[in-house]
């Protein structure tokens, strides 16, 4: 099955989203949401864009100790011949709106 850069963008936010959701426990990233993911042309990496209720310096510190985790999930869910390295930012978008 042939993955287009959207379709695996899409795919890798809904299983990242749930993940967190029920297997990740950090209570850090509780209120973490995910807006937007971008695939590298190439596949190389996946830059996720993410917002939070909470404290984002503690849910960017969770984020970045899940990272191997999630990435060997995606391993096992998604038939892919490799798996993009994850680069979480922080998604300041609604703070530069609201300025």
């Amino acid at each position: 099955m042939k993955h287009t850069q959207a379709r695996l963008a899409h795919e890798i936010r809904d299983r990242i989203a749930t993940i967190l959701r029920t297997q990740v426990g950090d209570p850090r990233l509780a209120e973490v949401t995910l807006n937007e993911v971008r695939v590298a042309p190439d596949g190389s990496y996946a830059r996720i864009f993410w917002g939070t209720l909470g404290a984002p310096a503690a849910a960017a510190e969770a984020l970045e100790k899940a990272k191997p985790y999630l990435r060997r999930c995606l391993a096992a869910e998604l038939h892919i011949r490799r798996v993009p390295e994850l680069d979480f930012r922080l998604d300041d978008t609604l703070a530069r709106a609201q300025r």
